[in-house]
Protein backbone atom coordinates (compact mmCIF):
# COMPACT_ATOMS: atom_id res chain seq x y z
CA UNK A 1 0.00 0.00 0.00
CA UNK A 2 1.21 3.61 -0.99
CA UNK A 3 1.69 6.06 1.77
CA UNK A 4 0.86 9.64 2.29
CA UNK A 5 3.36 12.19 3.38
CA UNK A 6 1.51 14.93 4.76
CA UNK A 7 -2.13 16.61 4.28
CA UNK A 8 -1.76 17.96 1.05
CA UNK A 9 -0.25 14.75 -0.47
CA UNK A 10 -3.32 13.07 0.91
CA UNK A 11 -5.76 15.67 -0.38
CA UNK A 12 -4.19 15.64 -3.76
CA UNK A 13 -5.38 11.80 -3.91
CA UNK A 14 -8.85 12.54 -3.39
CA UNK A 15 -11.51 13.32 -5.66
CA UNK A 16 -13.26 15.88 -3.57
CA UNK A 17 -16.35 15.67 -5.44
CA UNK A 18 -16.58 11.93 -4.82
CA UNK A 19 -16.49 12.20 -1.19
CA UNK A 20 -19.08 14.72 -1.16
CA UNK A 21 -21.52 12.75 -2.56
CA UNK A 22 -21.31 9.48 -0.84
CA UNK A 23 -22.91 11.60 1.86
CA UNK A 24 -24.71 14.28 -0.40
CA UNK A 25 -26.61 14.29 -3.50
CA UNK A 26 -25.29 16.75 -5.68
CA UNK A 27 -26.76 18.62 -8.63
CA UNK A 28 -23.60 20.53 -11.08
CA UNK A 29 -24.34 24.23 -11.66
CA UNK A 30 -21.08 25.42 -13.58
CA UNK A 31 -18.42 25.29 -11.57
CA UNK A 32 -20.25 24.58 -8.01
CA UNK A 33 -22.51 21.58 -7.13
CA UNK A 34 -25.27 21.92 -4.84
CA UNK A 35 -27.84 20.06 -2.60
CA UNK A 36 -29.32 19.41 0.37
CA UNK A 37 -27.56 20.28 3.55
CA UNK A 38 -26.64 16.83 5.63
CA UNK A 39 -26.18 19.36 8.80
CA UNK A 40 -29.78 20.90 9.28
CA UNK A 41 -33.22 20.11 7.92
CA UNK A 42 -34.14 22.08 4.93
CA UNK A 43 -36.09 21.52 1.34
CA UNK A 44 -34.43 23.84 -0.94
CA UNK A 45 -31.12 23.42 -1.46
CA UNK A 46 -28.51 25.94 -0.03
CA UNK A 47 -24.81 23.49 0.58
CA UNK A 48 -22.78 24.29 -2.29
CA UNK A 49 -19.21 22.58 -3.20
CA UNK A 50 -16.73 24.96 -5.49
CA UNK A 51 -15.69 22.21 -8.09
CA UNK A 52 -11.68 23.53 -8.47
CA UNK A 53 -11.17 23.75 -4.68
CA UNK A 54 -13.13 21.23 -3.03
CA UNK A 55 -14.09 23.63 -0.69
CA UNK A 56 -17.98 23.23 0.81
CA UNK A 57 -20.23 26.08 2.31
CA UNK A 58 -23.55 25.76 3.76
CA UNK A 59 -25.82 29.44 2.77
CA UNK A 60 -28.24 27.98 5.38
CA UNK A 61 -26.57 27.00 8.36
CA UNK A 62 -23.48 28.64 7.52
CA UNK A 63 -20.84 25.86 7.97
CA UNK A 64 -17.93 25.38 6.03
CA UNK A 65 -14.78 24.50 4.89
CA UNK A 66 -12.50 22.06 3.69
CA UNK A 67 -12.89 18.09 2.81
CA UNK A 68 -11.12 17.39 6.24
CA UNK A 69 -13.58 20.00 8.22
CA UNK A 70 -16.60 17.92 5.97
CA UNK A 71 -15.48 14.78 7.38
CA UNK A 72 -15.07 15.62 11.05
CA UNK A 73 -18.16 17.46 10.81
CA UNK A 74 -20.33 14.44 9.25
CA UNK A 75 -19.00 12.13 10.92
CA UNK A 76 -17.97 13.86 14.22
CA UNK A 77 -14.96 12.55 14.33
CA UNK A 78 -11.43 14.12 15.33
CA UNK A 79 -8.79 15.42 13.08
CA UNK A 80 -6.79 12.61 13.27
CA UNK A 81 -9.83 10.32 12.41
CA UNK A 82 -10.80 12.44 9.70
CA UNK A 83 -7.75 11.85 8.03
CA UNK A 84 -7.88 7.79 8.27
CA UNK A 85 -11.41 8.27 6.78
CA UNK A 86 -9.83 9.97 4.04
CA UNK A 87 -6.46 7.91 3.78
CA UNK A 88 -8.72 4.49 3.48
CA UNK A 89 -10.93 6.15 0.64
CA UNK A 90 -7.55 7.32 -1.00
CA UNK A 91 -6.34 3.52 -0.47
CA UNK A 92 -3.50 4.69 1.27
CA UNK A 93 -1.38 4.56 4.88
CA UNK A 94 -0.22 7.61 6.35
CA UNK A 95 3.36 8.25 7.50
CA UNK A 96 3.29 11.80 8.17
CA UNK A 97 6.29 12.96 10.53
CA UNK A 98 6.00 14.99 13.55
CA UNK A 99 5.32 18.36 12.11
CA UNK A 100 2.22 16.88 10.10
CA UNK A 101 -0.72 18.02 11.33
CA UNK A 102 -2.34 15.48 13.74
CA UNK A 103 -0.84 13.04 15.76
CA UNK A 104 -0.17 9.48 14.31
CA UNK A 105 -3.33 6.82 14.37
CA UNK A 106 -4.95 6.90 17.71
CA UNK A 107 -6.17 4.65 20.06
CA UNK A 108 -9.76 4.12 18.15
CA UNK A 109 -7.65 3.19 14.68
CA UNK A 110 -5.85 0.18 16.79
CA UNK A 111 -8.96 -1.16 17.80
CA UNK A 112 -10.31 -1.02 14.40
CA UNK A 113 -7.23 -2.21 13.27
CA UNK A 114 -7.51 -5.30 16.00
CA UNK A 115 -11.66 -6.05 14.87
CA UNK A 116 -10.50 -5.97 11.24
CA UNK A 117 -7.90 -8.64 12.21
CA UNK A 118 -10.71 -10.89 13.96
CA UNK A 119 -13.15 -10.79 11.10
CA UNK A 120 -10.14 -12.20 8.48
CA UNK A 121 -9.90 -14.69 11.54
CA UNK A 122 -13.09 -15.67 11.82
CA UNK A 123 -14.13 -15.35 8.11
CA UNK A 124 -11.03 -17.72 7.46
CA UNK A 125 -12.47 -20.31 10.07
CA UNK A 126 -15.69 -20.07 8.73
CA UNK A 127 -14.06 -21.16 5.17
CA UNK A 128 -11.94 -24.32 6.48
CA UNK A 129 -14.76 -25.40 8.91
CA UNK A 130 -15.74 -29.05 7.31
CA UNK A 131 -19.15 -28.90 4.93
CA UNK A 132 -20.03 -30.90 7.31
CA UNK A 133 -19.92 -29.39 10.09
CA UNK A 134 -22.35 -27.75 12.30
CA UNK A 135 -21.51 -23.85 11.05
CA UNK A 136 -22.34 -25.08 7.48
CA UNK A 137 -25.56 -27.21 8.72
CA UNK A 138 -27.30 -24.14 9.91
CA UNK A 139 -26.22 -22.05 7.33
CA UNK A 140 -27.63 -24.13 4.66
CA UNK A 141 -30.84 -24.51 6.65
CA UNK A 142 -30.90 -20.56 6.43
CA UNK A 143 -30.44 -20.19 2.75
CA UNK A 144 -26.89 -18.44 3.45
CA UNK A 145 -24.99 -20.13 0.23
CA UNK A 146 -21.06 -20.39 0.42
CA UNK A 147 -21.00 -17.32 -2.01
CA UNK A 148 -22.64 -15.43 0.22
CA UNK A 149 -20.96 -16.17 3.30
CA UNK A 150 -17.76 -14.85 1.11
CA UNK A 151 -19.46 -11.45 -0.23
CA UNK A 152 -20.25 -10.20 3.41
CA UNK A 153 -17.65 -11.61 5.14
CA UNK A 154 -19.34 -13.90 7.82
CA UNK A 155 -17.43 -15.76 10.14
CA UNK A 156 -17.32 -18.57 12.81
CA UNK A 157 -16.41 -18.75 16.42
CA UNK A 158 -15.13 -22.23 17.05
CA UNK A 159 -16.65 -23.36 20.11
CA UNK A 160 -12.87 -23.63 21.34
CA UNK A 161 -12.14 -20.52 20.51
CA UNK A 162 -8.84 -19.20 18.98
CA UNK A 163 -8.71 -16.03 19.01
CA UNK A 164 -6.68 -14.57 21.49
CA UNK A 165 -3.66 -16.11 20.37
CA UNK A 166 -4.25 -15.28 16.75
CA UNK A 167 -4.60 -11.43 18.65
CA UNK A 168 -1.06 -11.98 20.49
CA UNK A 169 0.58 -12.78 17.48
CA UNK A 170 -0.62 -9.79 15.87
CA UNK A 171 0.60 -7.53 18.21
CA UNK A 172 -2.05 -6.75 20.35
CA UNK A 173 -3.52 -7.67 24.31
CA UNK A 174 -6.14 -8.97 26.07
CA UNK A 175 -6.77 -5.40 27.00
CA UNK A 176 -7.32 -4.73 23.58
CA UNK A 177 -9.30 -7.10 23.24
CA UNK A 178 -11.68 -6.28 25.86
CA UNK A 179 -11.70 -2.75 24.96
CA UNK A 180 -12.80 -3.90 21.31
CA UNK A 181 -15.62 -6.37 23.23
CA UNK A 182 -14.25 -9.57 21.91
CA UNK A 183 -13.13 -10.70 25.74
CA UNK A 184 -14.29 -10.90 28.71
CA UNK A 185 -12.32 -11.16 31.88
CA UNK A 186 -13.26 -13.84 34.30
CA UNK A 187 -11.20 -13.57 37.05
CA UNK A 188 -7.82 -11.05 37.25
CA UNK A 189 -5.76 -12.35 34.09
CA UNK A 190 -7.70 -15.10 33.06
CA UNK A 191 -9.80 -14.46 29.71
CA UNK A 192 -13.08 -15.83 27.83
CA UNK A 193 -13.92 -15.27 24.60
CA UNK A 194 -17.19 -13.51 23.83
CA UNK A 195 -18.08 -15.60 21.20
CA UNK A 196 -18.01 -19.44 20.61
CA UNK A 197 -19.77 -21.73 18.71
CA UNK A 198 -21.39 -19.13 16.77
CA UNK A 199 -22.06 -17.62 12.83
CA UNK A 200 -20.56 -14.45 13.02
CA UNK A 201 -21.79 -11.25 11.06
CA UNK A 202 -19.30 -9.14 11.12
CA UNK A 203 -20.92 -5.34 11.79
CA UNK A 204 -19.17 -2.61 9.00
CA UNK A 205 -19.79 0.96 9.41
CA UNK A 206 -20.43 3.33 6.38
CA UNK A 207 -17.11 3.23 5.70
CA UNK A 208 -16.26 -0.26 5.62
CA UNK A 209 -14.45 -0.87 8.77
CA UNK A 210 -14.77 -3.37 11.09
CA UNK A 211 -16.79 -2.10 14.47
CA UNK A 212 -18.14 -5.42 15.97
CA UNK A 213 -19.69 -8.50 15.15
CA UNK A 214 -23.41 -10.13 15.45
CA UNK A 215 -23.37 -13.99 16.54
CA UNK A 216 -25.73 -16.46 15.96
CA UNK A 217 -25.76 -19.83 18.29
CA UNK A 218 -25.69 -22.87 16.69
CA UNK A 219 -27.13 -24.81 19.48
CA UNK A 220 -28.55 -24.10 22.52
CA UNK A 221 -26.99 -21.41 23.67
CA UNK A 222 -28.76 -18.34 25.01
CA UNK A 223 -28.66 -15.63 24.23
CA UNK A 224 -29.98 -16.98 20.67
CA UNK A 225 -28.18 -13.62 19.09
CA UNK A 226 -25.49 -11.79 20.72
CA UNK A 227 -23.90 -8.53 19.68
CA UNK A 228 -20.40 -6.63 20.68
CA UNK A 229 -21.29 -4.44 23.49
CA UNK A 230 -21.28 -0.55 22.49
CA UNK A 231 -17.14 0.59 22.49
CA UNK A 232 -15.57 3.88 21.32
CA UNK A 233 -15.86 2.67 17.62
CA UNK A 234 -19.61 0.72 18.02
CA UNK A 235 -22.85 2.78 18.76
CA UNK A 236 -25.88 0.64 17.99
CA UNK A 237 -27.75 3.54 17.61
CA UNK A 238 -25.31 5.23 14.77
CA UNK A 239 -24.88 2.36 12.85
CA UNK A 240 -27.25 -0.07 10.21
CA UNK A 241 -25.86 -3.14 9.29
CA UNK A 242 -25.30 -3.97 5.52
CA UNK A 243 -25.55 0.18 4.63
CA UNK A 244 -22.00 -0.41 4.04
CA UNK A 245 -22.89 -2.43 1.03
CA UNK A 246 -26.17 -0.51 -0.01
CA UNK A 247 -25.48 2.97 0.15
CA UNK A 248 -24.57 3.32 -3.54
CA UNK A 249 -28.11 1.60 -4.74
CA UNK A 250 -29.96 3.34 -1.86
CA UNK A 251 -28.72 7.10 -2.95
CA UNK A 252 -29.32 6.11 -6.68
CA UNK A 253 -32.84 5.21 -5.51
CA UNK A 254 -33.39 8.20 -3.09
CA UNK A 255 -35.25 5.18 -0.76
CA UNK A 256 -34.10 2.58 1.60
CA UNK A 257 -35.86 -0.74 2.60
CA UNK A 258 -34.91 -1.05 6.47
CA UNK A 259 -35.71 -4.56 7.91
CA UNK A 260 -34.82 -6.13 11.07
CA UNK A 261 -31.68 -8.42 12.04
CA UNK A 262 -29.03 -9.89 10.37
CA UNK A 263 -30.95 -12.87 8.63
CA UNK A 264 -33.88 -10.75 7.18
CA UNK A 265 -31.07 -8.44 5.64
CA UNK A 266 -29.08 -11.52 4.18
CA UNK A 267 -32.43 -12.71 2.69
CA UNK A 268 -33.43 -9.80 0.92
CA UNK A 269 -29.94 -8.87 -0.29
CA UNK A 270 -29.90 -12.34 -1.88
CA UNK A 271 -33.45 -11.93 -3.27
CA UNK A 272 -32.00 -8.78 -5.28
CA UNK A 273 -33.31 -5.51 -3.12
CA UNK A 274 -29.74 -3.84 -3.12
CA UNK A 275 -31.12 -0.63 -1.34
CA UNK A 276 -32.08 -2.42 2.04
CA UNK A 277 -30.70 -1.74 5.77
CA UNK A 278 -31.25 -3.21 8.98
CA UNK A 279 -31.22 -2.64 12.56
CA UNK A 280 -29.33 -4.45 15.03
CA UNK A 281 -31.87 -5.99 16.84
CA UNK A 282 -33.07 -2.82 18.58
CA UNK A 283 -35.70 -0.19 17.99
CA UNK A 284 -34.82 2.60 15.55
CA UNK A 285 -32.58 5.44 17.01
CA UNK A 286 -32.30 9.11 16.30
CA UNK A 287 -28.49 8.22 15.01
CA UNK A 288 -29.49 5.86 12.54
CA UNK A 289 -32.20 7.96 10.94
CA UNK A 290 -29.48 10.74 10.28
CA UNK A 291 -27.65 7.96 8.77
CA UNK A 292 -30.25 6.86 6.22
CA UNK A 293 -31.00 10.53 5.58
CA UNK A 294 -27.37 11.18 4.16
CA UNK A 295 -28.80 8.89 1.40
CA UNK A 296 -32.22 8.55 0.78
CA UNK A 297 -35.10 10.44 0.49
CA UNK A 298 -38.10 7.60 1.46
CA UNK A 299 -37.55 5.17 4.17
CA UNK A 300 -39.54 1.48 3.66
CA UNK A 301 -40.05 -0.42 6.84
CA UNK A 302 -40.51 -4.16 7.04
CA UNK A 303 -40.22 -5.53 10.13
CA UNK A 304 -41.81 -8.41 12.18
CA UNK A 305 -45.50 -8.41 12.85
CA UNK A 306 -45.13 -9.08 16.51
CA UNK A 307 -45.91 -6.97 19.31
CA UNK A 308 -42.15 -5.57 19.62
CA UNK A 309 -42.01 -5.45 15.92
CA UNK A 310 -45.07 -3.44 15.41
CA UNK A 311 -43.78 -1.27 18.56
CA UNK A 312 -40.85 -0.64 16.68
CA UNK A 313 -42.56 0.50 13.78
CA UNK A 314 -44.87 2.90 15.00
CA UNK A 315 -41.47 4.28 16.95
CA UNK A 316 -39.41 4.52 13.74
CA UNK A 317 -42.41 6.92 11.68
CA UNK A 318 -42.27 9.01 13.94
CA UNK A 319 -38.21 9.57 13.58
CA UNK A 320 -38.09 9.26 10.06
CA UNK A 321 -41.18 11.82 9.95
CA UNK A 322 -39.56 14.31 12.07
CA UNK A 323 -36.33 14.23 9.84
CA UNK A 324 -38.75 15.15 6.90
CA UNK A 325 -38.41 11.92 5.12
CA UNK A 326 -41.15 10.12 3.49
CA UNK A 327 -41.97 6.88 4.78
CA UNK A 328 -43.63 3.71 3.47
CA UNK A 329 -44.53 -0.08 5.40
CA UNK A 330 -44.80 -3.66 3.74
CA UNK A 331 -46.98 -5.92 5.45
CA UNK A 332 -46.36 -9.47 4.72
CA UNK A 333 -49.10 -11.97 4.89
CA UNK A 334 -49.27 -14.38 7.86
CA UNK A 335 -47.24 -12.50 10.43
CA UNK A 336 -44.06 -13.55 8.23
CA UNK A 337 -40.80 -11.99 8.81
CA UNK A 338 -39.31 -11.08 5.55
CA UNK A 339 -36.39 -14.36 5.86
CA UNK A 340 -39.75 -16.70 6.06
CA UNK A 341 -41.88 -15.08 3.34
CA UNK A 342 -38.63 -15.00 0.80
CA UNK A 343 -37.60 -18.77 1.72
CA UNK A 344 -41.57 -19.86 1.17
CA UNK A 345 -42.95 -17.54 -1.70
CA UNK A 346 -39.43 -16.33 -3.39
CA UNK A 347 -37.51 -13.32 -3.91
CA UNK A 348 -39.62 -11.84 -7.09
CA UNK A 349 -42.98 -12.01 -4.54
CA UNK A 350 -41.48 -10.60 -1.59
CA UNK A 351 -40.05 -7.27 -4.28
CA UNK A 352 -43.39 -7.34 -5.48
CA UNK A 353 -44.60 -6.32 -2.27
CA UNK A 354 -41.98 -4.15 -1.33
CA UNK A 355 -42.74 -2.05 -4.53
CA UNK A 356 -46.49 -1.72 -3.55
CA UNK A 357 -45.73 -0.24 0.50
CA UNK A 358 -48.61 1.66 1.76
CA UNK A 359 -47.53 4.95 3.02
CA UNK A 360 -47.49 5.10 6.79
CA UNK A 361 -50.84 6.45 7.58
CA UNK A 362 -52.63 3.70 5.81
CA UNK A 363 -50.70 1.38 7.57
CA UNK A 364 -51.88 2.81 10.95
CA UNK A 365 -55.26 3.09 9.72
CA UNK A 366 -55.49 -0.52 8.75
CA UNK A 367 -54.44 -1.45 12.32
CA UNK A 368 -57.52 -0.25 13.55
CA UNK A 369 -59.39 -1.09 10.78
CA UNK A 370 -62.61 -2.81 13.53
CA UNK A 371 -62.60 0.69 15.41
CA UNK A 372 -63.16 2.85 12.27
CA UNK A 373 -65.80 0.60 10.44
CA UNK A 374 -67.77 -0.24 13.70
CA UNK A 375 -66.82 1.62 16.48
CA UNK A 376 -68.27 4.95 18.14
CA UNK A 377 -67.44 8.86 17.47
CA UNK A 378 -65.58 8.36 20.32
CA UNK A 379 -63.58 5.69 19.40
CA UNK A 380 -62.69 7.23 15.79
CA UNK A 381 -62.04 10.44 17.53
CA UNK A 382 -59.65 8.40 20.01
CA UNK A 383 -57.71 6.97 16.95
CA UNK A 384 -57.27 10.67 15.47
CA UNK A 385 -55.44 11.68 18.30
CA UNK A 386 -53.71 8.66 18.57
CA UNK A 387 -52.90 9.76 14.90
CA UNK A 388 -51.88 13.11 15.31
CA UNK A 389 -48.88 12.26 17.20
CA UNK A 390 -47.46 10.79 13.74
CA UNK A 391 -49.06 13.56 11.84
CA UNK A 392 -47.45 16.52 13.98
CA UNK A 393 -44.03 14.76 13.84
CA UNK A 394 -44.29 16.11 9.92
CA UNK A 395 -41.90 19.39 9.88
CA UNK A 396 -43.99 20.75 6.48
CA UNK A 397 -47.23 22.22 7.55
CA UNK A 398 -48.28 22.19 3.65
CA UNK A 399 -47.31 18.06 4.08
CA UNK A 400 -49.03 17.59 6.89
CA UNK A 401 -52.43 19.39 5.65
CA UNK A 402 -51.80 17.09 2.82
CA UNK A 403 -51.47 13.90 4.67
CA UNK A 404 -54.74 14.80 6.62
CA UNK A 405 -56.71 15.20 3.55
CA UNK A 406 -55.46 11.66 2.64
CA UNK A 407 -56.17 10.51 6.15
CA UNK A 408 -59.76 11.61 6.56
CA UNK A 409 -60.44 10.37 3.21
CA UNK A 410 -58.86 6.61 3.80
CA UNK A 411 -60.06 6.36 6.98
CA UNK A 412 -63.73 7.74 6.39
CA UNK A 413 -63.77 9.91 9.11
CA UNK A 414 -65.88 12.39 7.11
CA UNK A 415 -65.17 15.04 4.68
CA UNK A 416 -64.25 18.18 6.83
CA UNK A 417 -60.60 18.50 7.13
CA UNK A 418 -60.41 21.74 8.80
CA UNK A 419 -61.65 19.65 12.35
CA UNK A 420 -59.19 16.99 11.24
CA UNK A 421 -56.72 19.70 11.28
CA UNK A 422 -57.89 21.23 14.78
CA UNK A 423 -58.02 18.04 15.95
CA UNK A 424 -54.55 18.01 14.73
CA UNK A 425 -53.44 20.98 16.47
CA UNK A 426 -55.51 20.10 19.89
CA UNK A 427 -54.09 17.06 20.05
CA UNK A 428 -50.08 18.27 19.58
CA UNK A 429 -50.37 22.07 20.60
CA UNK A 430 -47.48 23.64 18.55
CA UNK A 431 -43.68 22.21 17.26
CA UNK A 432 -41.69 21.32 20.12
CA UNK A 433 -38.79 20.75 18.06
CA UNK A 434 -35.22 22.43 18.72
CA UNK A 435 -32.91 23.35 15.62
CA UNK A 436 -29.60 23.56 16.07
CA UNK A 437 -28.53 27.00 16.50
CA UNK A 438 -27.27 28.50 13.16
CA UNK A 439 -23.40 30.09 12.72
CA UNK A 440 -23.44 33.53 12.17
CA UNK A 441 -24.07 34.69 8.69
CA UNK A 442 -20.35 35.33 7.38
CA UNK A 443 -20.45 38.70 5.87
CA UNK A 444 -17.52 40.21 3.27
CA UNK A 445 -17.67 43.03 0.67
CA UNK A 446 -18.21 41.88 -2.76
CA UNK A 447 -14.51 43.91 -3.66
CA UNK A 448 -12.77 42.23 -0.80
CA UNK A 449 -14.14 38.58 -2.47
CA UNK A 450 -12.63 39.53 -5.58
CA UNK A 451 -9.03 40.72 -3.87
CA UNK A 452 -9.73 37.05 -2.57
CA UNK A 453 -10.06 35.55 -5.72
CA UNK A 454 -7.85 37.74 -7.43
CA UNK A 455 -5.28 37.24 -5.51
CA UNK A 456 -5.45 32.89 -5.55
CA UNK A 457 -5.79 33.27 -9.72
CA UNK A 458 -3.09 35.94 -10.60
CA UNK A 459 -0.69 36.11 -7.26
CA UNK A 460 2.48 38.34 -8.75
CA UNK A 461 0.04 40.69 -10.06
CA UNK A 462 -1.84 40.93 -6.59
CA UNK A 463 1.50 41.13 -4.94
CA UNK A 464 2.33 44.45 -6.88
CA UNK A 465 -1.69 45.74 -6.96
CA UNK A 466 -1.58 44.97 -2.83
CA UNK A 467 1.44 46.86 -2.43
CA UNK A 468 0.05 49.72 -3.81
CA UNK A 469 -3.01 49.77 -0.87
CA UNK A 470 -2.36 51.44 2.21
CA UNK A 471 -1.50 49.05 5.17
CA UNK A 472 -4.44 50.68 7.30
CA UNK A 473 -6.68 49.95 4.25
CA UNK A 474 -5.64 46.42 4.28
CA UNK A 475 -5.83 45.86 8.04
CA UNK A 476 -9.68 47.17 8.47
CA UNK A 477 -10.98 44.40 5.76
CA UNK A 478 -13.04 41.63 7.08
CA UNK A 479 -10.73 39.75 4.95
CA UNK A 480 -7.22 40.74 6.47
CA UNK A 481 -5.80 37.32 7.97
CA UNK A 482 -6.75 35.05 5.01
CA UNK A 483 -5.33 37.72 2.93
CA UNK A 484 -2.46 38.16 4.83
CA UNK A 485 -1.82 34.14 5.49
CA UNK A 486 -2.18 33.44 1.46
CA UNK A 487 0.60 35.68 0.89
CA UNK A 488 2.88 34.68 3.23
CA UNK A 489 2.17 30.84 3.07
CA UNK A 490 -0.01 30.38 -0.17
CA UNK A 491 -3.36 28.63 2.29
CA UNK A 492 -5.58 29.62 4.92
CA UNK A 493 -4.58 29.03 8.42
CA UNK A 494 -6.95 27.16 10.63
CA UNK A 495 -10.51 26.17 10.03
CA UNK A 496 -12.13 29.85 10.65
CA UNK A 497 -9.59 31.05 7.40
CA UNK A 498 -10.65 27.64 5.26
CA UNK A 499 -14.01 28.28 6.27
CA UNK A 500 -14.13 31.94 4.82
CA UNK A 501 -12.81 31.25 1.73
CA UNK A 502 -15.10 28.42 1.21
CA UNK A 503 -17.72 31.12 1.59
CA UNK A 504 -15.99 33.32 -1.00
CA UNK A 505 -15.39 30.54 -3.02
CA UNK A 506 -19.18 29.29 -3.23
CA UNK A 507 -20.42 32.77 -3.80
CA UNK A 508 -18.52 35.10 -5.63
CA UNK A 509 -19.35 33.75 -8.88
CA UNK A 510 -17.32 35.89 -11.35
CA UNK A 511 -14.10 34.63 -12.60
CA UNK A 512 -11.37 36.47 -11.23
CA UNK A 513 -8.94 38.10 -14.29
CA UNK A 514 -6.16 40.74 -13.63
CA UNK A 515 -8.52 43.36 -15.31
CA UNK A 516 -11.46 42.46 -12.23
CA UNK A 517 -8.54 42.04 -9.58
CA UNK A 518 -7.11 46.00 -10.81
CA UNK A 519 -10.70 47.44 -10.41
CA UNK A 520 -10.89 45.51 -7.06
CA UNK A 521 -8.13 47.10 -5.62
CA UNK A 522 -8.98 50.21 -6.97
CA UNK A 523 -12.41 50.15 -5.30
CA UNK A 524 -10.60 49.46 -2.12
CA UNK A 525 -8.22 52.83 -2.37
CA UNK A 526 -11.02 54.57 -3.10
CA UNK A 527 -13.30 53.44 -0.62
CA UNK A 528 -10.03 53.97 2.66
CA UNK A 529 -9.41 57.58 0.74
CA UNK A 530 -13.00 58.84 0.87
CA UNK A 531 -13.46 57.24 4.62
CA UNK A 532 -10.26 58.88 5.23
CA UNK A 533 -11.45 62.37 4.25
CA UNK A 534 -14.32 62.40 5.55
CA UNK A 535 -12.40 61.82 8.74
CA UNK A 536 -9.82 64.91 8.01
CA UNK A 537 -13.39 66.75 7.59
CA UNK A 538 -14.65 66.25 11.29
CA UNK A 539 -11.23 66.65 12.16
CA UNK A 540 -11.24 70.03 10.97
CA UNK A 541 -14.40 70.85 12.00
CA UNK A 542 -13.27 70.24 15.81
CA UNK A 543 -9.65 72.07 14.67
CA UNK A 544 -11.69 75.25 13.77
CA UNK A 545 -14.04 74.91 16.94
CA UNK A 546 -11.17 74.90 19.06
CA UNK A 547 -9.14 77.62 16.85
CA UNK A 548 -6.26 75.47 15.98
CA UNK A 549 -5.60 77.16 13.07
CA UNK A 550 -2.17 75.54 12.56
CA UNK A 551 -3.93 72.11 12.60
CA UNK A 552 -6.54 72.97 10.34
CA UNK A 553 -3.88 74.15 8.02
CA UNK A 554 -2.10 70.83 7.97
CA UNK A 555 -5.23 69.07 7.36
CA UNK A 556 -6.57 71.48 5.16
CA UNK A 557 -3.06 70.30 2.91
CA UNK A 558 -4.32 66.80 3.86
CA UNK A 559 -7.44 67.05 2.39
CA UNK A 560 -6.11 68.39 -0.81
CA UNK A 561 -3.67 65.77 -1.45
CA UNK A 562 -6.42 63.14 -0.58
CA UNK A 563 -8.67 64.92 -2.95
CA UNK A 564 -6.47 64.92 -5.75
CA UNK A 565 -6.00 60.93 -5.48
CA UNK A 566 -9.35 60.32 -5.52
CA UNK A 567 -10.20 62.70 -8.63
CA UNK A 568 -6.84 61.03 -10.00
CA UNK A 569 -8.21 57.15 -8.87
CA UNK A 570 -11.72 58.09 -10.70
CA UNK A 571 -10.38 59.33 -13.61
CA UNK A 572 -8.38 56.35 -14.11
Amino acid sequence: MSTARNVDELKGLLNPLAVYQEYVRLTKKGRRSTGLCPFHREKTPSFSVDSENGLFYCFGCHKGGDLIQFVQEVEGCSFPEALEILARKAGVSLSFSREAKGPAPDRKERLRKLLDGSAAFYHASLLSAPRSSSVWAYAKKRGITEEAAKALRLGFAPPEGGLLPHMRREGFQAEDGQEAGLLLERNRGEWAERFRNRLLFPILDVMGRTVGFGGRALGDEEPKYLNSPETPVFQKRDTLFGLNLTKAAVREREQALLVEGYMDFLAVYGAGVKNAAATLGTALADGQVRLLKRYAKEVVLNFDRDQAGLAAAQRAIQLLLAEGMRVKVVVLPEGKDPDEFIALKGGSAYIELVEGAQPFFRFLVDREAKVLEGGSVEARMAFLDGLAIYLSAVPDPIERQAYANEVASWARLGGDVNLILKRLAKAVPGDKRVEPQAASPVTVPVTEQMLVKGYLAFPEAAERLLSDLPEESLKNMAVAPLLDSLRKRRAPDGPEQTSLLAFIQNSFHEVPSEASLEAAVAQAKGAYLHKRELTIQRQLQEASRRKDFELVKILQREKTALVEQIHSLEGA
